[in-house]
C-alpha cells in the first residue's frame, strides 16, 4: 500500500513538472463551422423541397428502370409534384436558366468541349446556349408551322445535350399523377417517352444540389454516343421519335 502511495506521488510531482502545451481557442473554428453548415443548408433547401417527394414509394417498375437505365439523368414517378417555382420574366435562355448564350453550335461546341446532335429535320437552331453546371447544351427552336408552340410561346423545341455517365447527372425529373412514362429506344439507345400531364424537371448542379424546379410537357430523353438527349416539345410520340431520329 505504501508502494503504491509512493508511485501516486511521484505521478503527481512529474504531472506539475511537465510543461503542457497551451489549449487553443476552439470557439472562433466552431462559430466558423455553424456559419459554413447554415450556408449549405440554405443552398440545399431547393434539393430537399424535392428529396421529399423523391422518398415516397415509387409506382410502378418503369420508373425504377428509368432511374437504373438511363444514364445522365434521373426519372421518378411520384404521387405529387413539388409546386414549381415562379415563372421568370426576360428572355428565353433567362427564365429557363440555360446559362450563357452563343452566337453559334461550333462556339458552344467549344466552350463545353464536346459535340452537340443537331435534329438534321429542324435544321440549325434560332438561339444556342451553354450551361457550365452542369455542362449542358442547349438548342432553341422558334414555333413555326411544323413545330407547335410549346407551353411557352417563344419556344416550339428544346433540344438539350449534356455528358452522360452512371455516376454523373444533368437532369433530373419527377412524373406525377396523369402523366405517362413509356420506355423507347432511339437510335439504339435507352431512352423515355413522357407525355401526358406536366412532369418535374430540374437541372443538377454539384452532387446532389439542384437548380430551380419547373414543369415541363412532353419529352422525349435517351441516351445516345455518350451522351444524354433531351426533346422538348408538343410534338406527338412518333414526330417527335423521327426529329430524333436524325440527330447525328
Amino acid at each position: 500500500m505504501a508502494e503504491l502511495e509512493r508511485v501516486e506521488a511521484q505521478l503527481t510531482d512529474l504531472a506539475s513538472a511537465i510543461e503542457w502545451p497551451r489549449t487553443p481557442d476552439l470557439r472562433p473554428a466552431v462559430r466558423s463551422g455553424i456559419v459554413l453548415w447554415r450556408r449549405r443548408r440554405r443552398r440545399q433547401l431547393r434539393l430537399l423541397v424535392i428529396a421529399a417527394a423523391l422518398a415516397v414509394v415509387l409506382i410502378g417498375g418503369a420508373a425504377a428502370a428509368a432511374y437504373i437505365e438511363l444514364r445522365g439523368a434521373t426519372i421518378q414517378t411520384v404521387p405529387t409534384l413539388p409546386s414549381p417555382a415562379p415563372t421568370r420574366s426576360g428572355a428565353i435562355g433567362s427564365r429557363l436558366e440555360l446559362g450563357a448564350r452563343y452566337t453559334s453550335v461550333g462556339a458552344a461546341e467549344q466552350a463545353a468541349g464536346f459535340r452537340a446532335l443537331v435534329p438534321a429535320s429542324l435544321g440549325q437552331p434560332d438561339e444556342v446556349y451553354y450551361r457550365q453546371s452542369p455542362d449542358v447544351l442547349t438548342l432553341v427552336y422558334h414555333p413555326r408551322e411544323d413545330l407547335p408552340a410549346t407551353s411557352d410561346p417563344e419556344v416550339g423545341a428544346l433540344v438539350m445535350v449534356a455528358r452522360a455517365s452512371v455516376d454523373r447527372r444533368s437532369f433530373g425529373k419527377l412524373v406525377g399523377p396523369g402523366a405517362r412514362l413509356e420506355p423507347v429506344t432511339v437510335n439504339g439507345g435507352s431512352g423515355f417517352w413522357i407525355s401526358g400531364a406536366p412532369h418535374g424537371f430540374f437541372f443538377y448542379t454539384s452532387g446532389d444540389n439542384v437548380d430551380r424546379f419547373r414543369l415541363a410537357g412532353d419529352v422525349l430523353i435517351w441516351n445516345q454516343a455518350g451522351l444524354v438527349v433531351r426533346i422538348e416539345s408538343a410534338l406527338d410520340e412518333p414526330k417527335a421519335l423521327a426529329v430524333a431520329g436524325t440527330m447525328r
